[in-house]
């Protein structure tokens, strides 16, 4: 047991670390559909793709460095900019996520040498972005993993379309935090596989990396410790579910 503590151990002080990949950004512009993707330069093509939604009236610019870090481990990270306003629809917001995924599809990315994989997806969000990407898991039957850190309910309710899911999930959640019972139904009523983590000193809010009305104020949003916490166990885990590499297995072992 020892020896299997150390090497998990090992692992997420490796994957805290940026991969090892060099990381372009392009205009999601192309597709009609506001957002940015980031291509891993020179990784294996086609390489897994991963879509994110940003939490409520946030966007993907909240999210760059936790968006580029998953892309220097050899991910395609697309994360749309849509539904932003104060009372977003929750499934137009998975629609146009899902719309986001398959242009980036068709599209070759970066310096040309890259293309996104239709047989490795993944879908991953944060807050509402968490809810709406397993609205959209239960839309899609080609999604091969769900990250949701510290979701909050969607209308419809992905609570209850979480029953229709099959695919594998990991699930963030923060201890004691205001929406850890959002948390709760999701673990109770996943379907597939689902590995369940709780945070015990991060903040569900902290995920983000600026908030221009806060700083005004002079208030810090972002949580450095929630980003260390978070970071390395959405890319480990995505390396365990969308690569053939069993060296991050851990990551998906409840």
């Amino acid at each position: 047991m020892a020896i299997v503590a150390k090497k998990t151990k090992e692992l997420l002080a490796q994957v805290s670390r940026r991969g090892p990949y060099g990381v372009d950004r392009g205009d999601l512009g192309f597709t009609g559909t506001p957002g940015v993707v980031f291509v891993p330069r020179g990784a294996p093509s086609p390489a897994p793709l991963v879509g994110w939604a940003h939490d409520w009236t946030r966007g993907p610019e909240h999210y760059v460095d936790t968006l580029k870090h998953l892309a220097s481990w050899g991910f395609v990270v697309v994360a749309p900019a849509s539904d932003r306003g104060l009372r977003p629809n929750h499934q137009h917001y998975a629609d146009h996520l899902s719309a986001a995924l398959e242009d980036v599809l068709q599209a070759t990315l970066g310096r040309g040498a890259v293309r996104a994989d239709p047989h490795r997806i993944a879908v991953a969000g944060h807050g509402l972005g968490g809810g709406v990407a397993a609205l959209l898991a239960s839309q899609r039957t080609d999604i091969d993993g769900v990250v949701m850190v510290f979701p909050t309910e969607t209308v419809p309710s992905a609570a209850d379309r979480a029953m229709t899911v099959d695919a594998p999930a990991l699930l963030l959640s923060g201890a004691g935090g205001v929406h850890s019972e959002d948390a709760r139904d999701l673990q109770r009523l996943w379907r597939g596989d689902l590995v369940h983590r709780r945070l015990e000193k991060a903040i569900e809010t902290g995920l983000v990396e600026r908030n221009p009305l806060l700083e005004r104020v002079g208030l810090a949003d972002p949580d450095l410790r929630t980003h260390r916490a978070v970071r390395p166990l959405l890319a480990g885990y995505l390396l365990a579910t969308l690569t053939d590499d069993d060296t991050y297995a851990a990551f998906a072992d409840p």
